[in-house]
């Protein structure tokens, strides 16, 4: 023990430094190849997708709350002090991620509709009969959808990590 924080702390505080940068490292990855090859398109079956991901981060997400708050309740007063503040930041990430996460869909939703509407209209200028199901997103709409992502893909993952230190200190 160093200054009474164990080694398993510091373990697991560098542990969660890493869980929640891996979605830093996923956001600019996706970012860097939208700019340097041309791959900020979106299509119906892409956002179906991506929006299918962020309902499934919102249901696990209130499933863990659900079960946090309706175990915890009672035993959050008479437990030590580490499971108390573990289960604070756990319901906090976790339904900062259900959040983000209604945030991402939105911005999926209209960044789609907004980069179809783009290039049907350009398709019209060119003289060609427009098609609908895709179009390319602008640097904005990128981030708008980028962003809230990574934002609750860390909260999601730093969340279920004070989860299982709930279970480690039981």
């Amino acid at each position: 023990m160093m200054n009474g924080v164990s080694a398993w702390t510091c373990l697991f505080y560098a542990f969660i430094s890493a869980v929640s940068l891996a979605p830093v490292i996923f956001v600019w990855h996706y970012w860097h190849e939208a700019r340097t090859k041309d791959w900020g398109w979106t299509s119906i079956d892409s956002r179906t997708m991506y929006v299918d991901g962020a309902k499934t981060l919102i249901t696990a997400s209130g499933i863990a709350v659900a079960l946090l708050a309706s175990s915890s309740v009672s035993s959050v007063k008479n437990t030590n002090g580490v499971v108390a503040f573990s289960a604070k930041v756990a319901a906090v990430c976790l339904i900062s991620c259900v959040c983000l996460s209604l945030v991402v869909i939105l911005a999926l939703l209209r960044g789609f509709e907004r980069a179809q509407s783009r290039n049907i209209e350009k398709q019209r200028k060119e003289g060609r009969q427009p098609t609908s199901g895709e179009g390319r997103l602008n640097s904005t709409e990128l981030l708008f959808i980028l962003i809230p992502a990574g934002f609750g893909l860390s909260c999601f993952l730093v969340g279920f990590a004070f989860l299982a230190r709930i279970a480690f200190h039981f």
